[in-house]
C-alpha cells in the first residue's frame, strides 16, 4: 500500500504494555501510520513515548484539542475505568476504533455505538487462533448439546503474576463444555500465578513469565479409559497485536462500505478476513 494511503492510527493507553506492542507492530507495517499524539489516562505518568525514531506525545482526553487526519482509526488498550470515557470521546468526534480493553460494561459500549455514526470493533481477546478455538467449541456445544454427560473435566490456566482474575478464555470454554453436558462450572478452574510453578511444572520460559497465557483442558470418558486433552499456550503479546491490526484493516474495509452505528466482534473480523486485500 502506498504511504499516501497508509491508515492513520491514534493509540490510546500508552505507555501500557499492550498499547505499546500495537504501536511497535503498527510502526513496522507499511499500511499503518502512527499519529504524533497518543492518549493516556494519566498524562503525568509519561509525556512521551518513542517507537524507533517516531515520537508520540501523550495527552489525557479532553485536556487539549487533537487535530487528526481524515480517516483516522483509534486503538484502545487503556484500563477498565478509562475505556468507556475514551469510547465516548472518540464517538463524539466521529472516530472509529478498535477496543481491546476489557472489564467494563460492554452493553454501555454497544449502546453508545448504536446511537452514533461510528463503527467499531470490540473483543476481549484479539488472538485469532484462540478466537477460532472458542468459536469451534461453541459450535460443538450448539450442534451436540448434552452429548458428553459422562465426561469429566479438569482445567488449568496460567498467567503472569499480576493478573488477578480468572482467565476469560478459560471461563468461556468451560461454559461450552457445560453445554456439552459435562458437570462443570468456573469453580473447577485452577489459576496458577506462582512463577516457581510456572517455571518448573509448566515450563514457561523465563523471558515470558511476565506475559503468557497457558491453558490445558483434560477430559476423561468411559470410566477414564479414554483421555482427551486440549491445550493452547501463548507467549508474549504479539499475537494480540497482530489480531488488532487485522481488526483495523477489517474496520477500514467496513467503513468504506458505509458501516455506521455498528459494533463488530473479533469473529466478524475473522469471517471477513478472506476478503481483505494483501498488505505486502
Amino acid at each position: 500500500m502506498p504511504q499516501s494511503e497508509a491508515q492513520p492510527l491514534l493509540i490510546s493507553g500508552l505507555p501500557g504494555r499492550m498499547a505499546a506492542e500495537v504501536a511497535h507492530l503498527a510502526h513496522e507495517a507499511p499500511d499503518m501510520a502512527l499519529h504524533s499524539v497518543g492518549l493516556t489516562s494519566d498524562a503525568r505518568h509519561a509525556s512521551r513515548f518513542t517507537v524507533d525514531t517516531h515520537e508520540i506525545r501523550l495527552i489525557a482526553p479532553d485536556r487539549e484539542p487533537v487535530d487528526l487526519p481524515p480517516g483516522t482509526i483509534a486503538v484502545d488498550y487503556s484500563t477498565p475505568d478509562a475505556a468507556l470515557s475514551n469510547a465516548r470521546w472518540l464517538v463524539a468526534r466521529g472516530i472509529p476504533f478498535v477496543m481491546g480493553t476489557t472489564g467494563f460494561d460492554a452493553a454501555e459500549l454497544k449502546a453508545a455505538i448504536s446511537e452514533s455514526s461510528v463503527a467499531a470493533v470490540a473483543a476481549p481477546n484479539m488472538a485469532a487462533p484462540i478466537v477460532l478455538l472458542q468459536a469451534a467449541l461453541r459450535w460443538l456445544a450448539d450442534e451436540f448439546p448434552g452429548s458428553c454427560r459422562e465426561t469429566t473435566l479438569s482445567v488449568r490456566e496460567s498467567h503472569q503474576k499480576g493478573k488477578r482474575d480468572t482467565s476469560g478464555t478459560a471461563r468461556a470454554l468451560v461454559d461450552s463444555f457445560r453445554r456439552l453436558g459435562i458437570d462443570c462450572n468456573e469453580s473447577l478452574i485452577e489459576s496458577i500465578r506462582d512463577p516457581e510453578r510456572q517455571r518448573g511444572q509448566l515450563r514457561v520460559p523465563e523471558a515470558y513469565l511476565h506475559a503468557h497465557a497457558f491453558h490445558r483442558y483434560e477430559l476423561g470418558a468411559a470410566g477414564d479409559t479414554v483421555g482427551l486433552a486440549l491445550e493452547h499456550n501463548v507467549l508474549g503479546r504479539r499475537v494480540y497485536a497482530e489480531g488488532t491490526l487485522q481488526a483495523i484493516r477489517f474496520l477500514r474495509g467496513q467503513i468504506a462500505r458505509g458501516a455506521a452505528g455498528r459494533l463488530f466482534s473479533m469473529e466478524d473480523v475473522l469471517r471477513g478476513s478472506a476478503a481483505l486485500p494483501g498488505t505486502g
